[in-house]
């Protein structure tokens, strides 16, 4: 793999949590090819499949939403992995760390994305990921208890 290839999906990535951070639904579509799909670890295997933009925009509300909920946390990316299948298409896994705006932790999660490289930008055309219930239970642990 290309020294400017990892630069330019490393870059892709910072877009990517710089729009989850803005709570930017409308970024964060920006960075997603269609159609795209979306499998998620929940108490079931989740399929997604994002056929536009709109659907888009409503799945990701939703996930923007929760994020609202935390005060929009920030996040780390870490073990950044990136396994070049052609120029124009590639597999990254890492983790990422989600923190408050103090840089307190929040919650961790794993994700792969397929990205690729369409009209000269890189998109994601697939994530597999375990945030949902993670998202989930942070929430449910800041929630007041029920007296």
């Amino acid at each position: 793999m290309s020294n400017q290839l990892a630069v330019d999906v490393e870059a892709f990535f910072q877009t990517y949590c710089t729009a989850f951070e803005a709570l930017d639904t409308d970024a964060i579509a920006d960075c997603v090819a269609y159609p795209s799909h979306i499998v998620s670890d929940s108490d079931e295997v989740t399929l997604i499949a994002i056929a536009n933009r709109q659907q888009c925009l409503a799945t990701m509300s939703r996930v923007v939403e929760l994020h609202r909920q935390l005060g929009a946390p920030s996040g780390r990316i870490h073990d950044l992995s990136i396994l070049e299948l052609s120029p124009r298409l590639v597999q990254a896994s890492l983790r990422m760390d989600v923190r408050d705006r103090a840089s307190n932790p929040l919650y961790d999660f794993q994700a792969t994305y397929s990205l690729a490289k369409i009209a000269g930008a890189w998109r994601i055309v697939a994530i597999a990921h375990n945030q949902i219930p993670r998202l989930l239970r942070c929430i449910a642990q800041r929630q007041p208890s029920a007296a």
